[in-house]
């Protein structure tokens, strides 16, 4: 941490842009867990972190995805986010920000392509801008839940691409004082695709021509940790004139900015604001961030969050322990006796002290012991436990897990030892002995299921990898209308091929939409090979070539009246472009970008001169 006092005198404060930034809020998680009560944590968090909004005067709250934990949420959990929303972001409070983009282009996706604050119809206070997660993701081209905030004027939601086959991040440029901001945003999308694309030189981010000094924050909801080769993005292999990375979907919180060795750009991955499993990285302290760009200087305050529920997570290896056996006892009694001492004497107390004090704040603890044996006649019967802490602890069914102490085979290939919980959980119920053996999982039966020769005609329509998305989306997301909206999804593209054939018989029809589906087939099977051979962190580069770059002005749009309270708009900026490419040397496709860009000088990026990071609670 450093610090430059007298410098930090010297700057303008009408110059510094204040952000609140949080990621993950899971708002109606507790809804669709069975933990034997109905409880509203993440909606309590969540007024906490607009409150805080409030209290540091920021000029705008920053959200990096899954603010709802379901992609179709119940009423009850929108209509409290609505009302929240409603609370605390509308008032006659002046905006001092100043919206530079060209709405049409960052709002594309959106019925009305306006920054709120700047439509004359609403009276925004404390603007929200937020891209969607894994879990809110609106799949299948269907309407999700941050298009409903949206629509409603309470959330300028940004970020999301729909155009599977590219995509082209135009940023958000807002400017206060001399300081200018730009924000690009990388909604969630399937790691495999996002692979493919990377590979493809198929992912453009525009840059702002005007002004050269934009301090740049990327916002991306991705696998930052190295679940599988070609699951996840790579943190030293994003662009270079990137400032400040601000990734969600990693649920552990490291909210302090890290530089990333070999690059100019710092990650802050601010974490989930509660806990939605019970692994080790989701029991750390639970922060938000308040983020002050001055220029190119930028400064971070974390504030650790004071209603969140308080959470244990513990290992105890029964063979370490000096467990007294009594006589005529079986062991299973004894280790049960040490487990209630445990979690009554060392656990509890320890949650005790997580309490803030804060008024708001659940008291149940959530506890998580992971016990290791090494025998089957350490196990005992929960029932009793259960029953003893079912007033005291939020979580008494799944308190405990055991786990038999694994000994690796040599010849098994896996990454999973160091990742936590959910890793260890997985490496026990697939132990694969091959990467690629999918046979083992559900997904990967159904898989092998439509390969069999009798059953390749079985599915013309739908296809495999379409029907695991749904069954993913339906399992992980909580969607409801997963399969519904994949076969109308699949129906409307198969009828849209149609319409561009020569068919005018059903033996014609039939036989065209086998050639589409096998079509699909061999595309998607060509682009599972290309998953597994990509190494991203070798492969992966950046294309920054001079002649490679176009750039055309953007068009004025509608920007709304704003009856005076915000700042206007004076014009719209004007975008040129890097490419982030999986190989250097590769010539891009100029037809890309012919409908945004002219040719332009690169201008070099702007690096942060001061970097001050506050840790404070």
């Amino acid at each position: 941490m450093s610090s430059n006092k007298g410098h930090e005198s010297k700057k303008n404060p009408n110059d510094t842009m204040k952000i609140l930034i949080a990621t993950d809020i899971h708002l109606g998680f507790e809804y669709n867990k069975k933990r034997g009560q109905e409880t509203e944590d993440s909606i309590t968090t969540f007024e906490e972190i607009l409150q805080y909004g409030i209290k540091y005067n920021v000029d705008f709250i920053l959200l990096g995805g899954d603010l709802f934990h379901d992609a179709k949420p119940s009423q009850t959990v929108m209509i409290k986010c609505m009302e929240l929303l409603r609370k605390y972001c509308l008032g006659n409070r002046e905006i001092k920000i100043q919206f530079l983009s060209d709405p049409e282009i960052v709002f594309r996706h959106c019925a009305y392509k306006v920054v709120n604050y700047e439509d004359p119809n609403i009276n925004i206070s404390m603007p929200v801008f937020s891209i969607h997660g894994n879990h809110d993701d609106p799949s299948f081209g269907a309407v999700g839940s941050m298009d409903l905030l949206s629509v409603s004027g309470l959330v300028n939601y940004f970020g999301k691409s729909t155009d599977l086959t590219k995509l082209t991040i135009a940023p958000i440029v807002i400017k206060k004082g001399e300081t200018h901001v730009a924000l690009y945003g990388l909604s969630y999308m399937n790691d495999q695709r996002l692979s493919r694309l990377l590979k493809d030189f198929k992912l453009d981010m525009l840059r702002p021509m005007e002004p050269e000094d934009c301090f740049n924050i990327f916002v991306i909801h991705q696998n930052r940790s190295p679940w599988s080769e070609h699951g996840y993005v790579p943190q030293g292999k994003l662009p270079e004139f990137i400032n400040l990375v601000i990734w969600g979907h990693e649920h552990e919180c490291r909210i302090t900015p890290e530089h990333i060795p070999e690059t100019t750009y710092y990650v802050s991955q601010p974490g989930s604001s509660i806990a939605t499993s019970l692994c080790e990285g989701e029991a750390k302290p639970k922060h938000i961030g308040i983020l002050s760009v001055n220029k190119m200087d930028f400064k971070l305050q974390s504030i650790k969050l004071q209603t969140v529920r308080p959470f244990i997570f513990d290992n105890l290896n029964i063979q370490d322990q000096d467990i007294p056996i009594q006589n005529n006892e079986p062991r299973s009694a004894s280790v049960y006796n040490f487990v209630d001492n445990y979690i009554e004497n060392e656990l509890i107390p320890k949650a005790s002290i997580q309490l803030s004090g804060h008024p708001k704040q659940p008291i149940l603890p959530l506890l998580r012991l992971r016990i290791f044996y090494s025998s089957e006649d350490e196990i005992f019967d929960q029932n009793k436990l259960v029953q003893k802490y079912c007033d005291e602890v939020a979580n008494p069914m799944d308190m405990i897990v055991f786990r038999k102490k694994r000994v690796v085979s040599k010849n098994a290939k896996t990454n999973l030892t160091d990742f936590g919980d959910e890793f260890e959980e997985m490496a026990q119920i697939l132990c694969y002995e091959d990467e690629k053996d999918w046979n083992k999982t559900v997904q990967g039966g159904i898989k092998k299921h439509f390969s069999l020769e009798e059953n390749r005609d079985k599915l013309t329509v739908l296809t495999v990898n379409g029907l695991n998305e749904a069954l993913n989306r339906f399992v992980n997301a909580g969607d409801i209308d997963a399969f519904k909206d994949i076969v109308n999804h699949q129906i409307k593209k198969t009828i849209a091929h149609l319409e561009t054939c020569e068919v005018d018989t059903v033996e014609s029809i039939c036989n065209e939409i086998k050639n589409f589906r096998n079509n699909r087939m061999q595309e998607e099977e060509e682009t599972t090979e290309k998953g597994f051979e990509i190494n991203a962190n070798k492969d992966i580069n950046i294309s920054d070539e001079d002649e490679d770059r176009n750039t055309m002005p953007t068009t004025k749009g509608s920007r709304g009246r704003g009856r005076g309270r915000g700042k206007a708009s004076t014009k719209a900026s004007t975008i040129s472009t890097t490419h982030l490419s999986a190989k250097l040397g590769k010539k891009m496709n100029q037809n890309i970008r012919e409908n945004y860009m002219k040719s332009l000088d690169t201008t070099k990026k702007n690096k942060p001169k001061e970097i001050i990071i506050d840790d404070s609670d």
